[in-house]
């Protein structure tokens, strides 16, 4: 291997012990209401020093200045916290409340449920959004600083014979906005170095010299721009790791090299010791990334020239997911035709171990694609999977990831009720487009109105929008259109549940005649009560999506086409790019279990498809062919995320196995396979963790575009798992 990975250190070991005592890994479901609340969503729990904010302001001027008031007294209120062993620090703060505490809290938390509508659980999220963190270790906080006061200076406030217009004065609220959570965002970094300071003064050796280190960090970084490799780390985590919500490491073997280049070649710094930076770097995601969701780095590629981007630490942060064996960091590998064997094999040999990650994504296709959909070449070569698979440009987009969700098999039963006894398969097909058509337009005009609420009364932290551009420039928040790009990524849930519906529709009534449409649906909506042979007939004898099957595969291409057609028609929405997915998240779970049984065979309440795949257990051709039926249609403008699950036995993913699976992957992608995630893991011990769990806590298993403790899942979604076809 050109860099033999380096072996996990008993630091690292430790740390990961540490991290899984915090609150947000102990958490497997955010969403249910316990010692802390939420709003906007559950990777956001709201603090007793937010709240506290929140009713200090209550005369602020505008509601954005108020939120900036409560994330800017969220900051002050909370404690440092750097943990026994850890290199790298800057955590969320949880505190547990006294008694007297948690009574306030409870108070203060339905008083706040009577705020704006976008601030609670309804508003569009701000997360799933990648910042500028090159800016930040160029610049640090202190150049954002300078750099929004001199753009306060260009609006010619202090002319008194001017009054100010409406705009002038929105951006001004905006930069004062950001300069109240920078200037908290300091002092707490200055209160994390006193805090070092103070451990170091008892600590003993070793301990008290790398916690010297870490003050003397603390009291330059992210206040200042990164000198050296650990600072620039340290400066990323800081800005990070106190922020609530989902915000990735981006592309750290671009970002991160030339620190990681100057220290080696200077002797500063060894190869294990920047691994064992990196580690803990990793696992700090795991602190602020709750189960059931996603957020990671993409490491390869190419860079604006076409040149490959593959160095030593593309190396080491796949390492790095070998060492933490965790659901997060959501590690991928960006693929093209330069990507070098060597790197595919050892890919290969992490997964082979039952890690869920990298995910493969295809580099070239994707490019292209953002290209095609208005961006430059030096920003899409720079892209980066936001959390679970939905693309963004990183440092400069806003993607609105899952806004709303089309259930395509329910859609499709709505379709089929409302056709009359002549209707043709032309006309079914025809009808069905329209229906999707018309829930999107509805779907949009709810979002986007949620969305102009939210550019009204602030739904973000500040801070955030000051990476990502041009809203410093524009002096615009995100929700107001600051960000250079604006993404909006409906998702299609349910694609080959679909597919698969309309072949035994096209099959069953209007080829065969065995029932009309309205018999057809009657027997659906009775789960197939009575009608099991049939059933077992759709099951076992018509065609289906995955297959390498000729009129299964003209369907989908059928479906994905007028799919896209919708969105060509309506290229912008509200000054965004609509841009579809059929990445389903636990979706395909949810949504299944809240629907009757479908025309493929499905029975009621089961999950449907996931991602883009076949339904669960109909590929039973192999993996060659289902890889042929996924790319028999062009999936490159699906950028709102296309996931493809593929599953494993052990035994036949090795080492071993690595070139027969290294020439399918290739082959997957050059045929335009946008991305594809594997699980290394067998039947009998999906199993043996339903029935143990105790006995399965650490296996992890990739859904629909993010990895999770199996035994934590819904049953929906175990099962679902369990009824993927295994090669």
């Amino acid at each position: 291997m050109k860099y033999p990975p380096i072996a996990m250190t008993w630091r690292t070991q430790k740390i990961r012990e540490e991290y899984l005592k915090m609150p947000v890994p102990q958490e497997d479901n955010p969403y249910l209401d316990k010692k802390y609340k939420h709003f906007c969503t559950g990777d956001r729990w709201i603090t007793l020093g937010f709240l506290e904010g929140w009713l200090a302001h209550e005369d602020a001027p505008t509601t954005r200045r108020r939120r900036s008031y409560a994330e800017a007294a969220e900051l002050y209120a909370a404690q440092p916290i750097i943990t026994e062993h850890e290199l790298l620090t800057g955590h969320l703060y949880l505190p547990e409340y006294t008694p007297e505490e948690q009574k306030r809290y409870d108070q203060l938390c339905e008083m706040f449920r009577m705020s704006s509508v976008t601030l609670l659980e309804r508003g569009p999220r701000i997360d799933h959004l990648s910042l500028d963190l090159e800016k930040l270790l160029r610049i640090g906080i202190s150049g954002i600083v300078a750099e929004i006061h001199a753009r306060m200076a260009e609006l010619n406030l202090q002319d008194r014979n001017v009054y100010p217009e409406f705009e002038v004065m929105k951006q001004y609220d905006f930069y004062e906005c950001c300069l109240l959570e920078l200037e908290a965002l300091k002092d707490l970094q200055k209160r994390y170095a006193q805090k070092a300071r103070e451990m170091a003064e008892t600590a003993p050796e070793p301990r008290k010299a790398e916690l010297s280190q870490m003050a003397e960090i603390l009291e330059w970084v992210p206040e200042h721009p990164a000198r050296n490799f650990r600072e620039a780390l340290q400066s990323v985590q800081f800005f990070l790791g106190t922020l609530f919500g989902l915000y990735p490491l981006n592309r750290p073997d671009r970002y991160l090299y030339p620190y990681y280049a100057e220290d080696v070649r200077a002797g500063v710094l060894t190869r294990d010791e920047a691994q064992e930076l990196i580690d803990n770097f990793c696992l700090h995601v795991s602190t602020r990334v709750f189960s059931r969701a996603a957020c990671g780095f993409i490491v390869g590629g190419q860079d604006a020239q076409g040149n490959l981007v593959e160095n030593e630490l593309t190396y080491m942060f796949l390492t790095a997911l070998e060492h933490i064996r965790m659901p997060d960091p959501n590690g991928a590998l960006a693929v093209n035709d330069q990507t070098s064997d060597d790197i595919l094999h050892y890919s290969v040999e992490i997964l082979s171990k039952g890690i869920t990650h990298p995910a493969f994504y295809n580099d070239s296709a994707i490019v292209e694609s953002l290209m095609r959909y208005g961006c430059s070449r030096e920003d899409a070569v720079n892209y980066i999977h936001t959390t679970c698979a939905e693309i963004s440009v990183v440092g400069k987009t806003k993607s609105h990831t899952g806004p709303f969700m089309v259930a395509l098999p329910k859609t499709l039963k709505e379709t089929v009720r409302a056709c009359g006894k002549e209707t043709t398969f032309a006309q079914l097909q025809s009808a069905y487009i329209e229906q999707i058509s018309m829930q999107l337009s509805k779907d949009c005009f709810r979002y986007v109105m949620r969305m102009l609420e939210a550019s009204r009364n602030g739904n973000e932290p500040m801070r955030v929008c000051c990476l990502v551009e041009d809203c410093i420039s524009r002096g615009r928040s995100i929700f107001e259109g600051g960000e250079r790009y604006s993404f909006l990524q409906p998702i299609l849930v349910g694609f080959s549940t679909a597919v698969d519906s309309l072949i035994a529709l096209k099959t069953l009534v209007f080829e065969e005649k065995r029932l009309t449409l309205s018999e057809f649906i009657q027997t659906v909506d009775q789960d197939f009560a009575g009608n099991e042979a049939l059933r077992q007939y759709i099951i076992h004898k018509l065609p289906h999506y995955g297959n390498d099957n000729q009129e299964a595969d003209a369907m989908a291409a059928w479906l994905a086409e007028n799919i896209l057609h919708i969105f060509q028609d309506s290229p912008m929405l509200a000054g965004r790019i609509m841009m579809p997915g059929t990445f389903s998240y636990v979706n395909h779970a949810g949504l299944g279990a809240q629907d009757g049984a479908s025309f493929d065979g499905r029975r009621a309440h089961f999950s449907y498809s996931d991602g883009c795949g076949p339904v669960q257990g109909r590929d039973v051709n192999g993996p060659t062919a289902m890889m042929l039926s996924l790319t028999s249609w062009e999936q490159s403008a699906y950028l709102g995320g296309m996931v493809v699950n593929v599953k494993f036995a052990p035994k036949h993913l090795t080492p071993e196995h690595a070139d027969s699976f290294i020439a399918m992957l290739r082959a997957f992608l050059q045929r335009g396979g946008i991305e594809m995630q594997v699980n290394v893991v067998d039947r009998e011990t999906l199993l043996d963790a339903r029935k143990h769990p105790e006995n399965h806590r650490d296996l992890i298993v990739r859904i629909g575009g993010y990895s999770d403790y199996y035994v934590r899942l819904s049953d929906a979604l175990q099962e679902e798992i369990l009824e993927r076809r295994e090669y």
